[in-house]
């Protein structure tokens, strides 16, 4: 198994590093490590061969340990083993009955708004550290965006390969988001403009379209990463994830992703009200 190190000397590890142990149960991990991501703030204690936990204020969200072609999570008293994903919604549900709401991720940071005229693929561009805003007015969010660029992404993007910039290279991250250049070079804008919608959750074909083919999915990142690693650059990124809780939320379409962020959002807004 490879692994990649921080400076602090965590362990980081690709999840797909994991599927010839996981194999048919490989799946299901990865949706668990990212339905954790996405909905929650946890930091990942992760060994580098078969324990995960997620820990938040001190104390333990759910311990996921590996085994062959298996593996075990544990939610506060309730253990399940896992081999395929029939199991995952009672996961999910337990998770969203057991844990603080506290450690829930705010759930600003999960929407995105369904203007067409803002953020209508599903980016959070002012949740990005690669913004310009950041580049000119914070140098030292620059550096971070470029060490934790490295952390989350490194060796773990197929086909893209992510070199760690030297200490104090700054300006390099200069994203001036779509607005400026949307009538020019936005995809998702032209698609919909062309079929007639007002934004990609309205024609709901995101998990499958083109235009989409360069999001991240919430597990994507290494493995062994903080909750402020995934706030500032996984959560961002998250495009379908978001646009299934606008599709869903806002539009009262019935969405085309899992039962479990379906699930997931409608207790989630009853725990809001």
């Amino acid at each position: 198994m490879h692994h990649q190190y921080a400076d602090d000397g965590r362990i980081l590890t690709s999840p797909k590093e994991l599927e010839p142990l996981l194999r048919g149960s490989f799946p299901a991990f990865y949706r668990t490590v990212g339905h954790v991501r996405f909905f929650y703030m946890a930091d990942e204690i992760w060994d580098g061969e078969s324990s995960l936990v997620f820990m938040a204020g001190g104390e333990q969200l759910a311990a996921i340990t590996l085994g062959d072609g298996v593996f075990y999570i544990r939610v506060a008293d309730s253990d399940f083993r896992i081999v395929d994903g029939a199991l995952l919604g009672d996961v999910f549900a337990m998770l969203e009955k057991t844990v603080p709401m506290d450690w829930h991720r705010p759930f600003e940071q999960l929407t995105v708004s369904p203007d067409p005229n803002v953020y209508p693929c599903g980016y959070r561009c002012d949740l990005c550290l690669g913004s310009k805003r950041y580049s000119e007015h914070d140098y030292s969010e620059s550096d971070n965006f470029a060490y934790m660029n490295w952390v989350c992404y490194h060796n773990c993007v197929p086909g893209i390969d992510i070199e760690r910039p030297p200490a104090g290279d700054r300006g390099i991250f200069q994203c001036s988001g779509c607005n400026l250049n949307r009538n020019r070079f936005c995809r998702s804008f032209f698609c919909c403009k062309e079929k007639g919608y007002a934004n990609c959750a309205e024609c709901g074909q995101y998990h499958s379209c083109d235009v989409y083919h360069d999001s991240h999915h919430a597990a994507q990142c290494n493995l062994g990463i903080t909750a402020e690693e995934v706030t500032r650059l996984v959560i961002p990124y998250c495009m379908k994830e978001r646009l299934d809780v606008l599709r869903n939320s806002v539009l009262g379409f019935a969405p085309s992703a899992s039962w479990d962020l379906r699930t997931a959002y409608k207790t989630r807004k009853k725990g809001l009200r």
